[in-house]
């Protein structure tokens, strides 16, 4: 595809992204389906009790058109799909979360052990369609390096990338705008990288339509994403990785879901173990927030920063781990 092509199709989807989004927000009202918040432990987000949700769907049905309509006239590598159904099948199983906390009435729809159980039943559907996908060789950061695994040990670096990645992904689904922005950074480092050329078509029309979404999805929010979008953006990451070859290089360029997990484990582990909590709440971004019922201690010092601030500053932290995910490649020798 030429540059031209691609200003396109960002000044195509953006504004059709927003409208749609708006939309579909505006439908999800009209039905009362919204977001129900938490009715345990400290208040953060009461007040957006009954925000429309499940706005991923959007985000889903536009990038499939659009890469449908790019098929028409552009050849797609089976790469290309690859990350494209990687996306859906992940969004199906958080689309399944979504309507059973709907349905149910509460902030809770699948279990952990029931996320993890289908994401592995889609993991291996996604290896034995795609069977290429254990002949990539894996880069090591800031080396020349690159690693070829047996079958099974491929399958389970996917499946391991593929795990993380949408849950991590859905932990920072936290705050409006949060997970979206960060996608987009993400996205971005991964269209800087050469080996990723195959699969440009197909991620790039997936960043006009998230800015488009951020129209409805910034602070305050008039649309969550909901865990049909998080685990599409998850899935989408996680593809990408995988295609790419940067499997081992994802903690570098993804540098800000490693942090909200690994803050969720800490927290936990600390708690469990030793009886403390390190942050006020968990994961990361909300230790930031202003709480109220936060009645017992915590080893971080305070912080109450607006929303918008928060994010917009975990922003700037994604952006320099991408920055370092781009100098890990160009420091192994590759583009």
């Amino acid at each position: 595809m030429k540059p031209s092509d691609y200003a396109v199709l960002f000044i195509v989807l953006a504004p059709v992204s927003a409208a749609a989004a708006a939309g579909f927000a505006c439908w999800m009202h009209h039905c009362n389906l919204g977001q129900r918040i938490r009715e345990y432990g400290p208040t953060l987000h009461a007040g957006k009790s009954g925000t429309p949700t499940m706005g991923g769907t959007v985000i889903l049905v536009l990038w499939g058109l659009a890469i449908g309509g790019i098929a028409i006239v552009h050849f797609i590598p089976w790469q290309g799909w690859f990350v494209l159904m990687a996306a859906g099948v992940a969004g199906m199983v958080g689309g399944a979360d979504d309507l059973l906390s709907i349905r149910r009435h509460r902030s809770l729809g699948l279990r952990a052990w029931q996320k993890v159980m289908l994401v592995t039943v889609a993991a291996g559907v996604m290896f034995a369609i795609f069977p290429e996908i254990a002949q990539i060789p894996f880069r090591v950061p800031f080396s020349t390096t690159v690693v070829a695994l047996p079958n099974w040990a491929a399958f389970l670096v996917y499946w391991g990338v593929f795990l993380a990645t949408t849950n991590s992904m859905n932990l920072t689904d936290g705050l409006d705008g949060l997970a979206a922005g960060t996608t987009i950074l993400i996205l971005s480092g991964f269209l800087l990288f050469g080996s990723a050329n195959e699969i440009a078509p197909v991620l790039f029309p997936l960043i006009p339509i998230l800015i488009g979404f951020l129209w409805v999805n910034f602070h305050p929010a008039h649309l969550f994403l909901g865990d049909v979008g998080a685990f599409t953006l998850g899935g989408a990451v996680a593809g990408a990785a995988v295609v790419s070859g940067t499997s081992f290089l994802l903690p570098i360029l993804a540098g800000l879901l490693v942090i909200e997990a690994g803050s969720v484990i800490v927290q936990i582990t600390a708690f469990k173990g030793f009886g403390v909590r390190v942050f006020k709440i968990s994961p990361f971004h909300h230790h930031f927030e202003h709480a109220d019922g936060v009645n017992y201690r915590f080893l971080l010092p305070n912080v109450e920063w607006a929303e918008e601030k928060i994010v917009v500053r975990l922003w700037i932290v994604a952006s320099l781990f991408v920055a370092l995910g781009v100098l890990a490649v160009n420091a192994g020798g590759g583009t």
